[in-house]
């Protein structure tokens, strides 16, 4: 029988670097102005070595408490101190202060806070290793977790990120606005690949949040799918995340547009128009397959897994911007549909989850330095009003999602409006006590309406911080859920 190998698993190294602790202690005995510099940097927890935290933290009680601090005013405390004493007064404090540096205190404030980073991965490593092998959870339940927490670490060393001067600031606004200037160029982000609507927002801004919000089947995911392909193509590589279609499904909408034929001829290859099913034409099908060969000159992305958490997103489409072709913006098909983290899902708050979905939404865009055009959808309550053009008072679940957001728009289409107040057989339901004559003159107009709203929608900009509010108008194709600008007109090509 043959004999089973056992490894004695390495001891880990542990990440520390006692210099630079010492480096960032002895900085601010000697000069207390060095605190401020460091303090964005590390907390007490940081430090490795047990009397180096509690160095630490007396020094910032001092300073934090506005009184001086220095080898001689902190020596008391350091004697009365259960972790320090007399004994470690005599034999360390002269070490901490030739180690001081003021000039290299922040990287040697950094150094600690990575170290810091690198053992809290250590640590977690392990736990997860332990959970993995013992735990009942599923592996996407345990992967998310981990996702979790290694994106609140990210976040807790952002701090490190230095402050900018109104001054550089100002600079690098009017070295942009100047290029715009001199190229005539009057978008200041992403071409959205439609005129009016770039006339209206000014383009996709790279780090700002957009929001698209809409009803049930007014058509969000088709307005964020022909945006997405039209920006693909004129601007980069775009990652697209659908909670709800395939990419197998989002593509065959694409294909549809192109080749102005039904979505579900193009899924079937059947056509159904007389009652009696049967196979497309071969002259249909070639279109088809001539426009799926076409989609290999969009640099489009596709994530359809379902449920994910906006960590798990940003793990993407960070691997994406690393990449060759990089990253040019983020869209998010929707924001209901995505989970937030472990612990807002276990507060049973709705409201809350939200508030947190929207708020890392925003920071992916920040961080990438790109735009995501997140959807949204909007509560009942404009179905309620007479006039069911949306306002920001009917954005769901979150208040959060208004303020994340730099521009806010509601997706409204008239035509739906009208036809849901139909009946069966296709006219306006009756109101009771309703004389015929009455009827008749309402139904009229009301099917006036219906014809004058057929193929058209409007993207009602709520909110512009910096722009302009207002409604573009729009076209819409219903058969391929597809949206295009009034003055290209319905002819025009898809994509």
């Amino acid at each position: 029988m043959a004999e089973v190998l056992h490894f004695e698993p390495k001891v880990q190294e542990v990440p520390a670097n006692a210099m630079a602790e010492a480096c960032v202690i002895g900085s601010i005995l000697l000069n207390n102005a060095t605190y401020d510099s460091v303090a964005d940097v590390v907390r007490p927890e940081h430090f490795y070595h047990t009397d180096m935290t509690e160095m630490f933290r007396l020094v910032q009680g001092e300073i934090t408490a506005g009184r001086q601090v220095s080898p001689v005013t902190i020596a008391p405390q350091i004697r009365s101190s259960e972790y320090l004493g007399a004994e470690w007064l005599a034999k360390h404090l002269p070490g901490i202060i030739s180690a001081a540096d003021v000039r290299m205190a922040r990287e040697a404030a950094r150094s600690v806070a990575a170290c810091w980073v690198k053992r809290s991965i250590q640590t977690y490593a392990d736990e997860m290793r332990a959970r993995a092998a013992k735990s009942e959870a599923t592996a996407d339940d345990i992967l998310a977790e981990a996702l979790e927490h290694l994106e609140a670490l990210a976040k807790g060393t952002d701090a490190s990120r230095p402050t900018v001067t109104a001054f550089a600031a100002g600079q690098a606004l009017m070295e942009e606005t100047n290029s715009h200037w001199q190229a005539g160029q009057f978008l200041s982000g992403l071409d959205t690949g439609f005129a009016e609507l770039n006339n209206r927002i000014r383009g996709f801004r790279p780090g700002a949040m957009y929001v698209v919000a809409a009803r049930p089947g007014i058509g969000k995911s088709g307005l964020a799918l022909s945006l997405a392909v039209r920006m693909a193509q004129l601007n980069g590589r775009g990652l697209f995340w659908s909670g709800e279609m395939s990419a197998e499904e989002l593509m065959g909408r694409v294909i549809a547009a192109r080749v102005r034929m039904p979505l579900d001829m193009v899924l079937t290859g059947m056509n159904d128009r007389a009652g009696q099913p049967e196979r497309i034409s071969k002259h249909d099908m070639g279109q088809m397959v001539e426009a799926s060969m076409a989609l290999k000159e969009i640099p489009l992305s596709i994530d359809d897994r379902e449920g994910i958490t906006v960590p798990q997103l940003l793990a993407r489409a960070r691997q994406l911007k690393r990449s060759k072709l990089g990253l040019k913006f983020v869209v998010v098909d929707y924001m209901g549909l995505m989970r937030g983290s472990t612990v807002a899902r276990r507060s049973g708050n709705r409201t809350l989850e939200m508030t947190e979905i929207s708020g890392d939404l925003a920071r992916m865009a920040r961080e990438l330095k790109v735009p995501v055009i997140a959807l949204s959808q909007l509560n009942r309550q404009s179905e309620n009003r007479e006039d069911r053009r949306p306002v920001l008072s009917d954005l769901r679940d979150s208040g959060a999602i208004e303020q994340d957001a730099r521009c806010v728009m509601a997706l409204y289409r008239e035509e739906h409006v009208l036809q849901t107040r139909m009946g069966t057989d296709g006219q306006p339901v009756r109101n009771t006590n309703e004389t015929d004559a009455v009827y008749e003159k309402r139904r009229m107009a009301f099917l006036d309406a219906l014809d004058r709203s057929r193929g058209k929608a409007e993207i009602i900009v709520l909110k512009n911080r910096g722009g302009r509010t207002g409604i573009v108008d729009m076209l819409f194709d219903g058969p391929t859920t597809w949206f295009r600008d009034v003055s290209a007109g319905e002819r025009s090509e898809a994509w």
